[in-house]
């Protein structure tokens, strides 16, 4: 484990030097949040959920924009291009588990991203005018929750991120697989729409998978749109989930490159 805490540190030290993309990043998804919440409170003027409220909503669209970077489903192109390269064959000569080399990476490439947009945004959010700004949490032990469910929504979603990775040993490249990876993890994970505002099928059929988990949960949570028993069953999936995927992820992995082939040149 030690090796990979290391590598961990490593590739967090690499992430953070990308400063500049980090402000961008920054600046998109800080005037992107306005522009729903403008036309969130044009809906709620005609017509009002039941699931959450339009405070509610406001504070879950400044946090989701906030920490788009941790629950968003973007791919790695360096993993990427070392599988459908062929340069997989100088990870695998190397004494470490190749599952989790990919996890720790995609876990810390995560963390420097939603550190480095997340600070402004959660400064500067709470300062707006009325009908605007990032209210505070629904009390303090959401707020605690939120926390926990935040950070096993990003351990959750690296896992998930390696469920695509391991599939490039099957198809060979990830031009379409990543199209439809993306829309599948965003959609189900209420990154488009938000799912309290979804049909209640949609709804049910959106909980029953872990995307939700890693996108949606931590935000309803802090808004305090679901309740604390909720949370807390919730966060027990989030578990369940995360040592499903990981577990699942590793032995599929391990098997698989028992006949791996490498392609390029």
């Amino acid at each position: 484990m030690k090796k990979y805490l290391s590598f961990f540190k490593l590739r967090l030290n690499i992430a953070l030097q990308y400063r500049a993309a980090a402000i961008g990043g920054m600046f998109t998804q800080f005037f992107w949040a306005i522009m729903q919440i403008l036309i969130y409170q044009a809906f709620y003027r005609v017509v009002t959920s039941e699931n959450i409220s339009l405070e509610q909503l406001i504070s879950y669209i400044w946090l989701k924009q906030a920490f788009y970077s941790i629950i968003s489903a973007g791919t790695d192109v360096e993993i990427r291009d070392m599988i459908e390269k062929g340069n997989i064959s100088y990870e695998l000569c190397k004494p470490t588990n190749i599952y989790w080399m990919w996890y720790f990476k995609t876990l810390a490439n995560k963390i420097a991203g939603g550190f480095l947009k997340s600070i402004p945004i959660l400064i500067v959010a709470p300062l707006l005018p009325a009908g605007l700004y990032l209210n505070a949490p629904a009390g303090i032990l959401e707020f605690i929750l939120f926390l926990i469910s935040l950070f096993l929504g990003i351990a959750l979603m690296a896992g998930i991120m390696n469920i695509f990775y391991i599939s490039l040993f099957y198809t060979m490249s990830g031009k379409g697989t990543a199209s439809i990876f993306y829309a599948i993890v965003e959609f189900f994970g209420g990154t488009f729409v938000p799912i309290a505002l979804m049909p209640s099928f949609w709804q049910s059929l959106c909980y029953m998978l872990p995307f939700s988990l890693a996108a949606d949960l931590p935000f309803r949570i802090y808004s305090g749109s679901i309740s604390l028993n909720s949370s807390c069953f919730f966060i027990v999936m989030q578990i369940v989930w995360l040592l499903i995927i990981t577990i699942s992820g590793t032995l599929i992995t391990n098997k698989r490159l028992k006949k791996v082939v490498i392609q390029g040149g």
